[in-house]
């Protein structure tokens, strides 16, 4: 996902021609789009602090800080981590960016339905199918990167909380493992118990 993010901003800029081009064209458009205060308040920008600081506590990434192999590894991790974050979150906001002006203003491309979708439209417009392909699979191994995570301490806090709280002690060795595989399965199972037959249901896929 990291390489998709970088690579998609670039060969948008190189077909709309240049980033001034594009920031020209985006504020042309509507010039608080470049204003990332634009809309906002204090108490907003406060609770925009706040989620940041709970970042950290996300299944997806205490875990793997759980699961490292010693204190002295801590540093290199939170570098490695916050380093990918960094450009992660800047590569979204220039594809954001960029998509405004290819579909919206100079680009070639004509406007979005849902603009939620515009890193997978540019996917497929600005890459051969092989390549469209290799990115669109870059956004499933993100959401499954967090859903595993997500599923895994759901189904641990289940067994833990609520199952060892609950029963006697002598028959937790028995149950444990079962009852985490039956929290997994039906965290699992929920989309076709519940009809849907989408994937990604916000992106129609």
């Amino acid at each position: 996902m990291l390489l998709a993010l970088v690579i998609v901003p670039i060969v948008a800029v190189y077909e709309i021609g240049s980033w001034d081009a594009a920031v020209t064209s985006v504020a042309e458009i509507n010039p608080e789009y470049l204003d990332a205060f634009a809309g906002t308040s204090v108490i907003a920008i406060i609770s925009l602090l706040g989620w940041g600081l709970g970042y950290f506590g996300q299944p997806h990434i205490i875990t793997r800080f759980m699961a490292i192999r010693s204190e002295r590894d801590v540093p290199t991790g939170r570098l490695v981590g916050m380093t990918w974050m960094v450009i992660s979150l800047f590569g979204a906001i220039f594809v954001g960016v960029l998509g405004i002006a290819y579909f919206d203003g100079i680009g070639p491309g004509t406007p979005l339905d849902n603009h939620e979708t515009v890193f997978i439209i540019f996917s497929q417009v600005l890459f051969n199918p092989w390549v469209a392909g290799f990115l669109l699979a870059a956004i499933l191994s993100a959401i499954m990167s967090t859903v595993d995570s997500q599923l895994l301490v759901s189904s641990s806090a289940l067994a833990e909380d609520f199952y060892k709280g609950s029963f006697a002690q002598k028959r937790l060795k028995k149950n444990l493992f079962g009852l985490v595989g039956l929290g997994l399965s039906s965290l699992h199972s929920w989309p076709w118990y519940s009809g849907s037959t989408q994937i990604i249901p916000c992106w129609n896929l």
